[in-house]
Parts: C-alpha cells; sequence; structure tokens
C-alpha cells in the first residue's frame, strides 16, 4: 500500500475541500457524519497508490470516493439503530452560505433523491459536463441528462420560480 507525501495530501485538500464536504453533507445530511466521510475521503487518497492521469482523474476519484463512503456512512447498521441528541432536536442542517436564500437551495438540493443529489451538485455547483458525470458515475450520459430533468423538475416543485435557476 503506497502513502503520498504530506504536500500531495495538504493540497487535494485545500483545492477540493469544498467540492467533497459538499457531496458528504448532501448525501449524509449529518453534519458529524459528512466530517467524517471527509476525514475518510482524504485518508484513502493520502493511503492510496494510484497514478493519476491528470487533474481531472484525480478529482474525479475524490467525488467517486466521497459517493462511496457517503453511502457507506447512510447504510452503516450502527447509524440505522442510532439517533444523535443534537439531531433529535433539531435535523436541519444549516449550510455555510452567504444569504438564505443559498441555504434554501441547498437544502431543497438535499431533500432530493441521492441520484439526482449528485448530478446537481456535479453539474451547477462543479461546472461538469453531462459526460464527465456519466464517466465518474459509471453511467450512461443519457442517464445524466435524465436524472438532470427529473432533479430540476423536482426542484421547481419544492423552490417554485427560484428553481428556474437550475434550467
Amino acid at each position: 500500500m503506497g502513502v503520498r507525501s504530506r504536500e500531495d495530501t495538504d493540497e487535494a485538500v485545500r483545492r477540493y475541500t469544498r467540492l467533497v464536504f459538499s457531496i458528504a453533507l448532501s448525501h449524509t445530511s449529518e453534519k458529524s457524519d459528512a466530517e467524517d466521510v471527509f476525514q475518510e475521503t482524504f485518508l484513502a487518497y493520502h493511503r492510496s497508490s494510484v497514478k493519476w492521469k491528470d487533474e481531472e482523474h484525480r478529482k474525479a476519484w475524490l467525488i467517486r470516493t466521497a459517493v462511496n463512503m457517503s453511502r457507506r456512512a447512510v447504510l452503516s447498521t450502527w447509524k440505522k439503530k442510532i439517533l444523535p441528541l443534537e439531531a433529535a432536536e433539531d435535523r436541519g442542517v444549516e449550510f455555510c452560505f452567504e444569504t438564505t436564500e443559498q441555504n434554501e437551495i441547498m437544502n431543497a438540493v438535499r431533500s432530493l433523491p441521492e441520484k439526482y443529489r449528485t448530478v446537481i451538485i456535479l453539474y451547477y455547483f462543479e461546472d461538469m459536463s453531462a459526460a464527465g458525470i456519466a464517466d465518474i458515475l459509471r453511467t450512461g450520459e443519457g442517464t445524466v441528462r435524465s436524472r438532470l430533468s427529473r432533479a430540476r423538475g423536482a426542484l421547481r416543485k419544492i423552490l417554485g420560480e427560484r428553481g428556474d435557476i437550475f434550467e
């Protein structure tokens, strides 16, 4: 098992913090779980011996790993049996955006099923193409476009006119 240099890992963390944490939080819905997924993703990165073809390959690997770690966290038997005290009191997670509207939009995105959340985040927030998303998620480009369309429709229902930003 190879270990990356601390400098390489630190640089990846600096560059992809927002991306990995956004994916983790949108999938887990709990800040503490998202922090765990974030740490596990970058620990896996540090321990990885994968040689990157280019920066897009490294980014795709981090996205795929964050999605997989998030799924694992959500499906954990332990997680199904417990509910943290603070979560019992308040299930809402406040995102750290500048405006209330931005937080409401992210909460609406977070309310979507996982397959829709992922494509919306990657397409709109990370500026990835449908083809790029299809490669990362190992699915067809038509599937990604279909999920984007369905997600947009769901967001329009949730957000009303504000949902038009996802056009």
